[in-house]
């Protein structure tokens, strides 16, 4: 089993929050996009974090425990959740949000080929990791190629360490981020 930190927007973790969307996370979305990066090695079983970072800090949303992964359309078509008036995902979340509000992250923001599916925890914005366990965190593809976060003298991060990927974390930071969200 892994674990993975995906990074969510900003601008859609507003909608969440004004849709008042707490979850629980049931779906992660992978597509072509930096905003939606492919699922590409995540597996069932493994653990994903979706995260958000705000003025330099890194915020940990929530967690799932992926139990499918599928198909985006099968997934969409399960649950309803059509686009409107033909529009692409870009253009129709906003709004398809602020008129269906229950229907939250399980709406796709852009572009998806697949759907992770699992069972996950409430919704977070707040919920802030601390420095010194970011600057102990290693994340990388394979074990063995792992390295550390970037982190400035005022200790900040930048956003782009985590863009366009799923972001895998080495086992003793998984271990870490577990212990962690003992207090989520």
């Amino acid at each position: 089993m892994n674990s993975y930190f995906v990074l969510w927007p900003n601008d859609w973790c507003k909608l969440l929050a004004q849709a008042n969307d707490a979850g629980p996370l049931q779906v992660i979305y992978g597509g072509p996009h930096i905003s939606v990066p492919s699922l590409g090695k995540v597996k069932v079983g493994d653990l994903i974090y979706p995260i958000i970072i705000k003025s330099g800090q890194l915020f940990i949303i929530a967690q799932m425990q992926v139990e499918r992964i599928t198909q985006a359309e099968v997934y969409l078509q399960e649950q309803n959740i059509n686009k409107l008036d033909n529009n692409l995902w870009d253009t129709s979340a906003p709004k398809l949000i602020k008129q269906k509000p229950e229907l939250g992250h399980r709406i796709p923001r852009s572009c998806v080929d697949d759907a992770a599916t699992g069972s996950g925890t409430h919704f977070r914005f707040d919920f802030e990791v601390p420095i010194e366990l970011v600057s102990s965190l290693q994340l990388g593809p394979k074990p063995g190629q792992e390295k550390g976060l970037s982190i400035t003298k005022e200790g900040k991060i930048s956003h782009v360490a985590f863009q366009g990927h799923f972001r895998r974390l080495s086992h003793d930071s998984a271990t870490l981020v577990a212990d962690l969200m003992q207090k989520f």
